[in-house]
């Protein structure tokens, strides 16, 4: 079919003319389109529309615990795996004790506490801690933020939109890995081969915690009165 064969009829050229005309405008429509898009509109994105919204957190604890007894010096290393799909608000280590074996006051037991927090993901400060076994709140407790600014309490936020709330509480792919800890006895007995009878040793319970939430948003529709 040479040219001759595509414009020998008035509606061959017609159909010619409209086949030109669609291959010259198509590239420049798609040239010119970004312009004619309001600012606002491309401003946004994918973060969508700004507004108010109810942020509220479903947590998921992930618990591992320990019950150690421990001689005056001894030393115990506790180890915490976390893996999970979700955001990681917060990790705590706490270390319970109570000394109800000592025959009077000034000879408290006591729990001494160091972190290894390089198996971790993320930069994370490793932390000491002590505390005594006086019962109550008792012993100490490391807590290490994963998400900046998690507190898990409810809140009302305005002119933001989705997009911005999600990245403000998001984890960044940190707090997996092995979180680790040596605890420490220190056992305060009376003086004597009595006081070594009546307070030997200690029980420590040890509670590792991965405070896990997904984010739910909820937009607040104010309706006029």
């Amino acid at each position: 079919m040479d040219f001759e064969d595509l414009v020998n009829t008035p509606r061959k050229i017609r159909i010619l003319s409209i086949s030109v005309a669609f291959l010259i405008a198509f590239p420049v429509y798609f040239q010119i389109m970004p312009s004619l898009i309001d600012d606002d509109l491309m401003s946004g994105g994918s973060s969508g529309p700004s507004g108010k919204w109810t942020v509220s957190f479903s947590e998921t604890p992930i618990i591992m615990e320990e019950h150690q007894v421990l001689g005056d010096g001894d030393t115990h290393d506790t180890y915490f795996d976390v893996t999970t799909e979700l955001d990681i608000g917060y990790i705590e280590l706490d270390v319970d004790c109570n000394d109800n074996d000592d025959p009077g006051p000034g000879f408290t037991d006591s729990a001494d506490g160091s972190s290894d927090v390089s198996g971790a993901e993320g930069e994370f400060e490793d932390q000491e801690a002590s505390g005594p076994c006086s019962g109550g709140d008792s012993g100490f407790t490391m807590r290490w933020d994963v998400t900046h600014n998690y507190t898990g309490q409810n809140i009302t936020v305005e002119n933001m939109s989705e997009g911005e709330l999600r990245s403000l509480w998001n984890d960044g792919g940190f707090g997996e890995g092995t979180w680790a800890a040596t605890i420490t006895a220190d056992i305060n007995a009376l003086p004597g081969p009595v006081g070594s009878i009546v307070d030997s040793d200690e029980e420590y319970d040890i509670t590792w915690t991965a405070m896990t939430y997904e984010l739910v948003l909820e937009p607040v529709v104010e309706v006029e009165t």
